[in-house]
C-alpha cells in the first residue's frame, strides 16, 4: 500500500496570538509563524491528518468496534473488556473511549484549521495547492460528520483558537451538517479531476470520495433526528454523480474485496475511499498497525510451531438474525445448517475458528457462536503474520465507503422520492454480486439422488461440463452414505462461472490401472464402490465383483467390495434468483433495503447509524433482544452470559454518545446530551 509516513505534528494552541518576547523569532522548532512556508510542509501537515485517522482512538479501533458492533448483526462475547470498551451500552461520559473519539477528532480539525489558514503562504503550483486545500476541507467536514453523527450538537470551530478560548457553545447538529456540506462542496470543485484511477490507489480523498461521502451525509441528514427529508433529493444527486462518473463498479467476487484489503491490493473501483495502515514492504519491520480483523475477526492465536498463524481475539459473535437474513438453498439439507444461495453469508458468518498446534480449522456450527468473518487476518502478508509479529501489527485497510453502499443509498433515496420502480436495478445489482452471478450463471445446488453405501471417507466430487468452469464441492458422509454436498461453505463448493446448462456431477474416484493404491483408499469401477484393503499397484484388470475381495494376483492391490456409489445432479442459477421480489410497495421496499444493507455492509460500522437514522433504534434493539432470547441466544445454548446484555441495555439515550466529562469541565458552555 502507499506508504504514509506520519509527521509528528503538534499544534500548540494560541501560539500565533502570543506576544513576541523581545524581537526574536524561534528558529529551532516549528510554529505556525515559521511553518507552512513550502509545498512540502503543506503536504506533510495534510499527511499527518491522514495518518491520525488510523489511530486506535479513531479508525484503527474505536469507530469499527467500540460503539458500533453491538447491534442486531453482532453481539459481544466479552465480560470486563466488553464493559471497558462500551460494547454493552454501559458506558458513561467519563469512559476513555467516549472522550478519545471527541478529542482526536478535534485534534485533527485543529490541525486542518491551521493548514487552511496558511494554505496560501508558500509559492507553488495552483493546481497542487487546490488538491491539498480540497482534501483538507473534505477531511475537516468528515471529522465534523464523525462528531455530529455521534454526539449531536458540537462546537463548530473553523479557525485556530487562542490558548484561552475554551468556552465555546455547541452548534446545533443541523448547522454543523450545513458546514460539512459547505466544506465538502468546495472540496468537490477543487478536486474535480483528482481520481483514484489516476492515482492508482484510493487512500487519498478524490472527487468520487467527496461525492460518495456527501451522499452519506445527506442520507443521515434526511433521517432521525433531523428528519430533513428534502435531503433525499441530494442523496440521489450525489449518488448519481458517482455512478455516472464511470469510475466505479462492483467487484464480481464479494469475498475478494476483503481479501484485497488484507493483501495490500488496491480495488479502486469497489472501494471508493479506504484508510491505509502501515503496510509491510519486503524486508521492512512492521511497526504500528490496527485492530481490524482482531476484535471483529476469526479467532486465532500466534503459535511458535505455525508461521502461518495469526492473532485475533474475536470479541464479538454474529447473530442469528444476520445469518438467517441470507436466502437459503432449500434443496440442500445435509449440512448442520442449510446452505445459502448468497455467498456473502458464509464469508461474513464464519463457521470455524483456528485452534491447536499447528493451527487448524475447528468447526463452530452454533450460529450464535460464529465469528465475524469479513476481515480475515489469515490473508495478511506473511511478513507480519508470524511468530515474531506483534499482536496488533496488521495492515488491513479500512473501507470507509464502497460502491455497493452508493448503490444502496441511491435505491433508498429513489424509493423515498419516486417509489421502487426505478430502484430495483441498484439493489438487484448488489444482490446478484452477492449470489455470485455477475459473471454468468453458477452452480447453485447439487442434489444427491442416490446416497450409495459403504463409504468410510468422504469421496471426491467432480463437476464438469455445462459450458462453465470452476465449480467444486465437498461430500458429506453419514453412516456410510453420501447425504449431501456442501454448497457455498468455506473450503467447500465453489460455484464457478458462465454455465449455460447444468454440469455433470461425479462422486468418487474411478479406478485407474497402473496406480499405487494405499490401504483405506476407496475407488469406483463397474458401477461398484471398493475399498483398498491391501496396498499395491493396480494391474490392467480392475475389480468387478459384487461381494468379497479381489485377488492380488489379478488386480494388484486388493479391492474389497464396499457398496454402491452415490450419484448427484447439479442445478444452475437462471440469472434471476438473486432479484428482489417484484411489485413491492414503497414501505416493503424500504424494509428490503434495510435488510440488504445489513447483508452487504455488516461489520463496516454503519448498522447502528442506519438503525438510528431510520428512527426507531431503541425499539428495534428491544424487539431484537426479545427475539434472540427466544431463538437460541440463551446462556445455556451459547455459553455466552454477556451476548444479549448489550441489546437489552440499550436505552433511548444511546442514539448519541455523551459529551465527555473532561470537555464539560473545561467548556462550561456545553450542555450534556439528554439522558446522560
Amino acid at each position: 500500500m502507499k506508504r504514509i509516513y506520519l509527521f509528528a505534528w503538534i499544534i500548540i494552541a494560541g501560539l500565533s496570538s502570543c506576544k513576541k518576547f523581545l524581537d526574536t523569532k524561534p528558529t529551532d522548532f516549528f510554529t505556525p509563524d515559521n511553518y507552512y512556508t513550502t509545498e512540502a510542509q503543506l503536504q506533510q501537515a495534510l499527511t499527518g491528518v491522514y495518518g491520525d485517522l488510523m489511530r486506535p482512538e479513531l479508525y484503527a479501533q474505536v469507530i469499527p468496534f467500540n460503539f458500533t458492533t453491538t447491534t442486531d448483526e453482532v453481539l459481544s462475547n466479552r465480560t470486563a473488556d466488553g464493559d471497558a470498551r462500551g460494547l454493552r451500552y454501559n458506558y458513561d461520559a467519563s469512559q476513555v473511549y467516549v472522550g478519545n473519539l471527541w478529542k482526536f477528532s478535534y485534534i485533527g480539525i485543529a490541525n486542518l484549521n491551521s493548514l487552511l489558514e496558511n494554505i496560501n503562504k508558500p509559492t507553488m503550483d495552483s493546481t497542487k495547492r487546490n488538491i491539498i486545500k480540497g482534501q483538507a476541507l473534505f477531511l475537516r467536514g468528515f471529522l465534523y460528520f464523525t462528531l455530529a453523527s455521534n454526539y449531536g450538537d458540537v462546537p463548530l470551530v473553523l479557525r485556530p483558537l487562542g490558548i484561552n478560548e475554551t468556552t465555546i457553545p455547541a452548534t446545533p447538529q443541523k448547522d454543523v451538517y450545513a458546514q460539512i456540506e459547505k466544506d465538502m462542496k468546495e472540496a468537490e470543485v477543487l478536486l474535480k479531476d483528482y481520481t483514484a484511477a489516476r492515482l492508482g490507489y484510493n487512500e487519498l480523498v478524490t472527487i468520487s470520495a467527496v461525492q460518495a461521502m456527501l451522499a452519506r451525509v445527506y442520507i443521515y441528514w434526511a433521517g432521525y433526528p433531523q428528519n430533513n427529508v428534502s435531503k433525499y433529493q441530494d442523496v440521489l444527486t450525489y449518488t448519481n454523480k458517482v455512478v455516472n462518473s464511470g469510475l466505479h463498479a462492483l467487484n464480481p467476487d464479494y469475498r475478494q474485496i476483503f481479501i484485497n484489503l488484507s493483501k495490500d491490493v488496491y480495488d479502486v473501483k469497489e472501494n471508493i475511499w479506504e484508510l491505509g495502515s502501515f503496510g509491510a514492504a519486503p524486508g521492512v519491520v512492521t511497526k504500528g498497525g490496527n485492530d481490524i480483523g482482531n476484535f471483529v475477526g476469526i479467532q486465532s492465536a500466534i503459535v511458535a510451531a505455525d508461521t502461518t498463524s495469526y492473532s485475533s481475539a474475536s470479541w464479538v459473535w454474529v447473530t442469528r438474525k444476520l445469518f438467517d437474513s441470507y436466502e437459503l438453498d432449500a434443496a440442500n439439507t445435509a449440512t448442520p445448517f442449510k446452505s445459502s444461495l448468497d455467498v456473502r453469508r458464509d464469508w461474513n458468518c464464519a463457521n470455524y475458528i483456528y485452534s491447536g498446534t499447528p493451527r487448524v480449522k475447528t468447526a463452530r456450527p452454533n450460529v450464535w457462536q460464529m465469528n465475524a468473518g469479513k476481515f480475515r487476518r489469515e490473508y495478511c502478508p506473511a511478513i507480519i503474520r508470524n511468530t515474531n509479529g506483534v499482536g496488533g501489527s496488521y495492515n488491513i485497510n479500512w473501507p470507509v465507503i464502497r460502491y455497493a453502499d452508493v448503490l444502496l443509498m441511491r435505491a433508498e433515496a429513489e424509493n423515498y422520492l419516486n417509489g421502487p420502480a426505478n430502484a430495483y436495478a441498484d439493489i438487484n445489482l448488489v444482490r446478484r454480486r452477492g449470489y455470485g452471478i455477475m459473471n454468468g450463471n453458477v452452480v447453485k445446488s447439487v442434489v444427491v439422488n442416490n446416497q450409495g453405501s459403504g463409504y468410510t471417507v468422504a469421496p471426491a466430487v467432480t463437476i464438469s461440463g455445462g459450458g462453465g468452469s470452476g465449480a467444486s464441492g465437498t461430500a458429506v458422509v453419514t453412516a456410510g452414505k453420501v447425504v449431501g454436498i456442501y454448497l457455498n461453505s468455506p473450503g467447500a463448493l465453489a460455484p464457478g462461472t458462465y454455465y449455460s446448462s447444468a454440469p455433470v456431477v461425479v462422486i468418487g474416484t474411478a479406478w485407474v490401472p497402473g496406480t499405487a493404491y494405499a490401504a483405506g483408499t476407496q475407488i469406483t469401477n463397474a458401477g461398484n464402490l471398493y475399498t483398498v484393503t491391501t496396498a499395491g499397484t493396480s494391474t490392467t484388470t480392475g475389480p468387478t465383483q459384487t461381494s468379497g475381495a479381489s485377488s492380488a494376483a489379478v488386480t494388484g492391490a486388493v479391492f474389497t467390495y464396499a457398496g454402491v456409489p452415490a450419484t448427484a445432479t447439479a442445478s444452475i442459477t437462471t440469472g434471476t434468483e438473486a432479484d428482489l421480489t417484484p411489485g413491492l410497495s414503497k414501505e416493503d421496499f424500504q424494509l428490503a433495503i434495510r435488510d440488504e444493507r445489513m447483508r452487504e455492509l455488516c461489520f463496516e460500522a454503519v448498522r447502528k447509524a442506519d438503525l438510528i437514522r431510520w428512527g426507531n433504534f431503541y425499539q428495534d434493539m428491544q424487539t431484537f433482544a426479545a427475539w434472540a432470547a427466544a431463538n437460541g441466544a440463551s446462556v445455556a445454548a451459547t455459553g455466552n452470559p454477556n451476548g444479549l446484555q448489550g441489546a437489552q441495555n440499550v436505552g433511548t439515550r444511546h442514539v448519541l454518545l455523551p459529551k465527555p466529562t473532561y470537555e464539560l469541565n473545561l467548556n462550561r458552555a456545553l450542555i450534556q446530551n439528554t439522558g446522560w
